[in-house]
């Protein structure tokens, strides 16, 4: 009955290239453990300070060829085996590596316990070839989706650092806006002093992306602001000129109304002829 222990300790072997190693299977004192890299030279990865002490170090590579093809542009591979005294272990090996379609060098190490174990070891084989892809899989999905998460908050900073320069230009204007309108509304006794000029503007490049999203939440917010603004600022200056048209009639509506002349009436005279 074969087990599975707890994955190993981290590997120790000095190298240029990465590696990633299976959980270990124990098979009647026989033990099994697979090695991957997808850059590491075939020879070194099976030359591993840790595995030199294994009964058998069985081997398998595909890399693409340094040979031309016929036909331009086509991609070829080439592969090949090391069965290291584990007769039909290398193709066993092979089979993972296309059936997965990596490339690479994987290494299964096999430190024999003294009992023969038959077709069995073909199969302990196999699945620590698998476990050890899976375990370079698994980092390189994890890696990819760091990169695409920092490809997209890159993207989306550049995004709002365009948009809070436009952002800024609009408040600027409707800031403008604001004054003249509040001027027309307010008597000329009332009329406040001009504005300061505003603030240069920040340097939006520096700043981290949730400070980005920040000043994005509070420009919304100072644009909504005056725009509101704006809109009390006309409604008061159609009520002042409503106001005023009703205390300051038009000169139709103060034209006074004169009496129609009567008839010419000569006037009696008080002397009376004799």
């Amino acid at each position: 009955m074969s087990k599975r222990p707890r994955s190993p300790s981290p590997v120790t072997d000095v190298s240029d290239h990465d590696f990633w190693t299976s959980e270990t299977i124990e098979d009647r004192a026989s033990t099994f453990q697979a090695f991957f890299s997808p850059t590491m030279p075939a020879k070194e990865l099976q030359n591993l300070d840790r595995i030199k002490d294994a009964s058998h170090r069985i081997l398998a590579w595909r890399k693409p060829s340094s040979q031309r093809t016929l036909v331009g542009g086509v991609r070829t591979l080439e592969s090949g085996t090391d069965d290291d005294g584990e007769r039909y272990g290398g193709r066993h090996v092979l089979k993972i590596i296309e059936e997965m379609r990596v490339e690479g060098a994987l290494v299964v190490a096999r430190w024999y316990g003294g009992v023969m174990l038959g077709p069995a070891r073909f199969a302990h084989i196999e699945n620590c070839a698998g476990d050890a892809i899976r375990a370079w899989r698994q980092k390189e999905d994890s890696e990819g989706q760091k990169r695409r998460r920092v490809e997209d908050e890159d993207m989306e900073k550049m995004s709002l650092i365009v948009e809070l320069t436009d952002r800024d230009q609009n408040i600027s204007v409707l800031r403008k806006l604001l004054e003249e309108k509040t001027k027309q509304a307010l008597p000329q006794t009332e009329q406040k002093a001009p504005s300061r000029p505003p603030a240069p503007a920040p340097d939006y490049g520096s700043m981290p992306l949730e400070r980005l999203r920040q000043f994005d939440k509070a420009r919304d917010s100072t644009v909504l602001f005056l725009l509101k603004k704006i809109d009390e600022a006309e409604k008061q200056d159609t009520s002042n000129t409503t106001s005023t048209t009703e205390k300051h009639p038009t000169s139709s509506e103060n034209h006074v109304k004169v009496a129609p002349l009567r008839p010419f009436e000569e006037e009696s005279s008080g002397d009376d002829d004799s």
